[in-house]
């Protein structure tokens, strides 16, 4: 369920491709730091996201360093910020529970021993937020037992994605969190909605649950899908527009206006070339 909330990197300046680069590079080092270097393969787009929004709507101070990556064996530049650790925080919170519900659906072996790994680090981690916690956990059980019994609106699990995003993405308490809460619940909306897009065809064959299966099968199914999207992305947009956030302002709006469709574009894609070699989409 990761990975929609991405930049476009063709439409940033050169310099906004190293501000992105470098808050990613530094979130995977403070992941690294926390949780030890095996955390590092969780690292996810969607809390770098949440570092560079915090860091821009608060502005805490951020540096930026030089640093050699083991994992790409060269140089490169690294922020160090306050909100970096919230966002590993929540990285590996969000992770955990994801290995858990990958290891439930696919019986996955990967996933248990990634289940077994986290599980320490993600008791200790949750003591720290029990509203995040008490979040993420009554979302699992909501969305287990409405994929069993599903009521055929493909808004309802999506919207269960989205109020489970509003707490856990949600730091501080303060003047900026009913604006902050409405655009973390559209943007869970929309990570729900464009993996289940992705996914679609797929779960058919293994009759998993799917809140598009019942329009799949549509002429107009792709266009029906991202008119479905994009009118939950244009709330989470509205939503952020409504924050004073000036620094790094257009690496955020690169995200929203065109990063989050870069997978529905490769998957749309894909799903016409088999279309059009005679294969099933």
């Amino acid at each position: 369920m990761f990975g929609y909330i991405t930049p476009y990197k063709e439409r940033l300046s050169e310099e906004d491709k190293k501000v992105y680069e470098s808050y990613y590079c530094g979130l995977c080092k403070a992941l690294g730091k926390k949780f030890g270097p095996l955390s590092q393969l969780i690292l996810a787009y969607d809390p770098v996201f949440l570092a560079i929004l915090t860091n821009g709507l608060y502005e805490q101070d951020e540096a930026y360093r030089d640093g050699i990556c083991v994992y790409k064996g060269r140089k490169v530049s690294r922020v160090y910020a306050p909100d970096l650790s919230y966002a590993a925080d929540m990285n590996l919170m969000l992770s955990y529970h994801n290995y858990i519900d990958q290891a439930h659906d696919s019986k996955s072996r990967a996933a248990k021993r990634a289940v077994r790994l986290l599980r320490r680090p993600y008791m200790k981690t949750a003591e720290k937020y029990p509203r995040q916690k008490k979040a993420l956990e009554e979302y699992m059980k909501a969305l287990s037992a409405y994929e069993k019994e599903p009521d055929g609106n493909p808004d309802h699990a999506g919207n269960l994605t989205g109020t489970m995003l509003s707490e856990v993405f949600l730091e501080r308490e303060d003047e900026w969190q009913e604006t902050l809460r409405r655009l973390f619940f559209y943007m869970g909306k929309f990570i729900y909605l464009a993996d289940a897009y992705a996914d679609v065809f797929d779960d058919a064959v293994t009759g998993s649950y799917n809140p598009y299966s019942a329009y799949k099968d549509r002429g107009d199914f792709d266009s029906f899908a991202r008119t479905h999207l994009e009118q939950v992305i244009s709330e989470c947009a509205r939503a952020f527009e409504m924050l004073p956030v000036f620094r790094h302002r257009e690496i955020l709006r690169n995200i929203l206006y065109s990063g989050v469709w870069t997978s529905f574009s490769t998957v749309r894609m894909e799903r016409l070339k088999k279309t059009e070699n005679g294969g099933d989409a």
